[in-house]
């Protein structure tokens, strides 16, 4: 469950402006600095070099652990040994004093030219040596022998994972489910299911780990009979719409929230831009313990009445008090996601706070004072837009009192690789495979509009939704007319403007 999915998530990760710090020597690409690897080549487009950080991070046992303060190597192996350049026993006769001046050897021009990283290759054992380190590794060599070096790289053959044409043999959100995830219907379970347990509806335990720190956490899956019938047809199944099976944890939230839920029995609060998958987390999770998912939005025109619910009269059963959404599913079991509370109006809030504190009750006014105790198996969650952002209308700063009562968890985008990833099976949903050339310019275009977010050009986020939003309308128009569909549009005429020439820009 907490494995990364790519490289890119990882603590030892280093951005290719990074590895000269760590390394001494920039190779051109990104590296690991646990265990000295190269993590792409210059040249391979995004969804390449996205496809190799997969393959390497999804099969590395570390991937995820703190960043060690050494790297096991500093002379990566990109290409295959050549077994006949090699000696079992050194002949000091022959010996050289720099790997520069070994016949073995492929000068880092030569590298450059010919495979993209930018230092020498040992063509023996198909491993980058840096400037820094010939002398050193000349030493210890075996096979260092005087000769003239080797006029080009004709010879190499590279890992299979660096040729510009590697694909991953298989799917890599497959793989990752495959590795990480079984249905929630036939999942077995990690710990006993206790009679008490059973009672209460839990079918399993889902143990859940921190590779940092090496804690685990089980979270309860429930029976789909536990629930009355209509509840059960609130239960996220695999393969709804919304496919909660596909989301993927780069924020590595499930563990922190799971903790929350049922160790610490506190509300937390996921924060990040429009698109980030705030909302979808919690349906996630809920899939994941098979519990009926209640979704409360909330905006500046939800009336307490909404929510909390209110007296009515039926000449039938005279006056009576109708509970409203929140009230009802208090007192069952579920997940609930508060929707955006901070663009409530007060009064709104002033309901909600009773739920964080330790109490956990809810007070209906309108009820006479009704107190109603929160179901032990329910779960309350909230997913807001930060106030401090100008884009969120609407959204509002809470108070200090309200703010200590959650515990609080940023949502960030997904890195480049992971984002690719997902717009390509969200069209595969769609029953077409959108071309890795489209991708990367949706990618490009992507970098470009954020930009112009940030400096408040265009007032909008551009999250996940909006990239799907085109991918999706791209099958079926041009890129122009896809993003002025998804969003340019709704645009005033100079921020429409300014998000369309960066399209045409790419386009043309």
């Amino acid at each position: 469950m907490t494995a990364n999915l790519s490289c890119e998530g990882c603590p030892s990760f280093l951005r290719t402006e990074d590895v000269l710090s760590k390394f001494k020597k920039g190779y051109g690409a990104p590296m690991c600095a646990r265990y000295g690897k190269v993590l792409g080549k210059p040249g391979l487009t995004g969804l390449q070099e996205g496809r190799l950080l997969l393959a390497i991070g999804s099969k590395c046992p570390s991937n995820g652990d703190p960043k060690p303060p050494l790297p096991q190597t500093e002379t990566p192996v990109v290409a295959l040994p050549v077994v006949e350049r090699q000696k079992d026993v050194r002949d000091d006769g022959m010996a050289t004093s720099s790997c520069a001046s070994c016949k073995n050897w492929i000068s880092e021009t030569q590298v450059q030219e010919e495979l993209g990283w930018i230092t020498g290759m040992c063509s023996a054992y198909g491993k980058l040596v840096p400037g820094h380190l010939l002398s050193k590794e000349a030493k210890v060599c075996p096979s260092s022998e005087f000769g003239a070096i080797r006029p080009d790289a004709s010879d190499v053959v590279l890992l299979p994972e660096y040729d510009d044409a590697f694909s991953l043999s298989t799917d890599p959100v497959k793989e990752y489910f495959r590795k990480n995830f079984v249905d929630p219907t036939e999942y077995e379970t990690d710990s006993p299911v206790s009679a008490e347990d059973t009672s209460n509806g839990v079918r399993a335990w889902r143990k859940l780990e921190d590779a940092e720190t090496g804690n685990s956490v089980n979270l309860p899956i429930y029976r789909r009979d536990f629930f009355a019938e209509e509840a059960q047809g609130k239960i996220p199944n695999t393969g709804d719409e919304e496919h909660p099976e596909t989301y993927i944890d780069h924020n590595k939230a499930v563990y922190k929230i799971a903790v929350l839920w049922t160790e610490l029995d506190e509300t937390p609060a996921l924060w990040g831009e429009a698109g980030t998958g705030k909302t979808e987390l919690y349906r996630h999770l809920a899939w994941l313990m098979q519990m009926p998912f209640e979704r409360i939005s909330i905006t500046a025109s939800t009336e307490l009445d909404d929510l909390a619910g209110k007296m009515k009269f039926t000449p039938g059963e005279g006056t009576y008090y109708e509970y409203g959404r929140l009230p009802k599913a208090w007192k069952t079991p579920c997940v609930i996601c508060l929707d955006e509370p901070n663009t409530g109006q007060p009064d709104v809030w002033q309901f909600i706070r009773p739920l964080t504190d330790n109490s956990k009750q809810l007070v209906l006014d309108q009820n006479k004072g009704e107190r109603i105790e929160r179901n032990t198996d329910c779960y309350l969650g909230m997913a807001m837009n930060p106030a401090w952002d100008p884009k969120n209308v609407g959204a509002e700063t809470i108070g200090d009192a309200d703010a200590s009562r959650l515990i609080h968890i940023s949502m960030e985008l997904p890195p480049p690789i992971l984002e690719r990833e997902i717009i390509s099976k969200r069209c595969e949903l769609d029953g077409w495979k959108i071309d890795d050339k489209r991708i990367d310019t949706i990618m490009n275009i992507a970098s470009e509009i954020r930009g112009l977010c940030e400096e408040g050009t265009i007032p909008m986020t551009w999250g996940i939704r909006p990239q799907i939003k085109v991918a999706r309308s791209s099958r079926w128009f041009d890129l122009v007319t896809a993003y002025r569909l998804s969003a340019a549009d709704y645009l005033e005429p100079e921020a429409r403007d300014a998000l369309l020439d960066v399209v045409r820009a790419h386009v043309q």
